[in-house]
């Protein structure tokens, strides 16, 4: 979860209360509450299982040694530094950054290893030039514009290590196949809002270029795709693939849940009854079609050693 200033977008319609999660002179869209921390929690361990096969550290042709020290930018509720802290002995070093420390955990919930700070991801410390083995990042799309993705980059290839690796997860409102109308109000709807606070909806689409011409070599995308509707067999799937169906939907629907209020502050819905019906009508759609899918990207690199 990262923040960086932004235009205000005008509201054309009266959403009363504004919640004061939500900070209205930043890009990003979602807010820094309780909720949405479980939300976020839920959504990393989804998409470690169903996107990264179950694997926290995935980068090709990495192995981390006593010593080493790995980074996770936008780390938000340090939810993967701490799974990842299971799996890992303490002489490895671990550090989340974050512009807002509203959902770090408390000191008291993690171990030595691990420390979090509030670092903006396009302005890091001088003294980590060549630092860490790994950088992990995930879902930045709703966080940085073109130009602040560039300098994010930049950053990331200084503060890593000669033969460290980068391990990219992004996805946005840019999918290749609609269930319907429904959907793509919706999805539109995302986009406009990104494009409005000046972010980039195809960043999965443009995100390998930049990397490959920060400097990086030996950069690997992968697709990723999830379904949304049932298949037409799906009477035959097992317990858990209709988990894994069901849990996908949810983790898309909660992000616009969690997104409401500059949905409805950008004026594009009427009110938040119109999202809300808009919302189910989706979801409805996606129950009654076939073969959708969200696409989900992963990005590797290497820095040359």
């Amino acid at each position: 979860m990262l923040e960086v200033a932004g235009e205000n977008l005008q509201s054309s319609v009266d959403t009363g209360v504004i919640d004061s999660s939500f900070t209205t002179e930043s890009a990003y869209i979602l807010p820094s509450d309780e909720p949405e921390r479980q939300r976020l929690n839920e959504q990393s361990r989804f998409m470690t299982k169903a996107v990264f096969g179950g694997r926290l550290i995935s980068a090709p042709s990495l192995t981390i040694s006593p010593g080493d020290e790995i980074l996770e930018s936008a780390t938000g509720t340090g939810i993967w530094l701490l799974d990842l802290a299971h799996q890992l002995p303490l002489t490895i070093s671990l550090t989340g950054i974050d512009i807002s420390t509203r959902l770090f955990p408390k000191p008291t919930t993690y171990p030595s290893n691990i420390t979090f700070s509030s670092q903006s991801i396009t302005d890091l410390p001088p003294s980590w030039s060549n630092r860490f083995t790994l950088i992990n990042q995930r879902l930045l799309t709703g966080a940085l514009s073109k130009p602040q993705w560039i300098q994010a980059l930049t950053e990331i290839y200084r503060v890593l290590k000669p033969g460290g690796w980068i391990q990219f997860m992004e996805t946005g409102p840019t999918p290749n196949a609609y269930s319907g109308a429904k959907m793509k109000r919706m999805v539109d709807s995302w986009a406009l809002l990104y494009r409005a606070r000046g972010l980039v909806p195809e960043i999965q689409d443009v995100l390998g270029q930049l990397i490959s011409e920060t400097g990086f070599i030996e950069m690997q995308k992968h697709i990723i795709p999830l379904p949304l509707s049932p298949r037409r067999d799906s009477s035959s799937l097992s317990d858990s693939e209709l988990d894994h169906y069901e849990e996908h939907k949810k983790n898309i629907i909660g992000f616009f849940v969690a997104a409401k209020q500059p949905f409805l502050m950008a004026g594009l819905f009427k009110g938040e009854v119109e999202f809300d019906q808009a919302l189910e009508e989706m979801r409805e759609e996606w129950d009654g079609s076939e073969g959708c899918w969200w696409e989900w990207a992963i990005f590797y690199a290497k820095k040359p050693e």
